[in-house]
């Protein structure tokens, strides 16, 4: 996967798949590939929107995936099977295109 192409929904469920193992945000800012601003600012919204949670494992804070979190993983892991194309503006116009042949 081309990662500086991923749609935002593709960067929250690399943050999701992450975060099941309950993992820092150093680990889930590599495992995800961003910047720590990026990770910082995904990490904040997705707390806010209630799909992670932030929990103090003894000796650090750690991030870890909800109810919400995990369906909503497992709705885009189920709508990217049924539509496995990047939902970016580039993906979206070469879609477009290839249509517009077809007709």
């Amino acid at each position: 996967m081309d990662m500086k192409n991923r749609s935002k929904y593709g960067v929250i469920a690399a943050i999701l798949r992450s975060a099941m193992r309950e993992e820092t945000r150093t680990k889930i800012m590599y495992k995800a590939m961003l910047s720590n601003d990026q990770c910082r600012n995904y990490i904040d919204s997705l707390l806010n929107f209630g799909l992670i949670v932030e929990q103090n494992n003894g000796t650090k804070l750690v991030y870890k995936v909800t109810n919400k979190g995990s369906t909503f993983l497992d709705y885009y892991e189920q709508m990217m099977h049924l539509l496995p194309m990047s939902l970016n503006q580039n993906s979206e116009e070469d879609y477009s295109a290839k249509l517009q042949n077809m007709i």
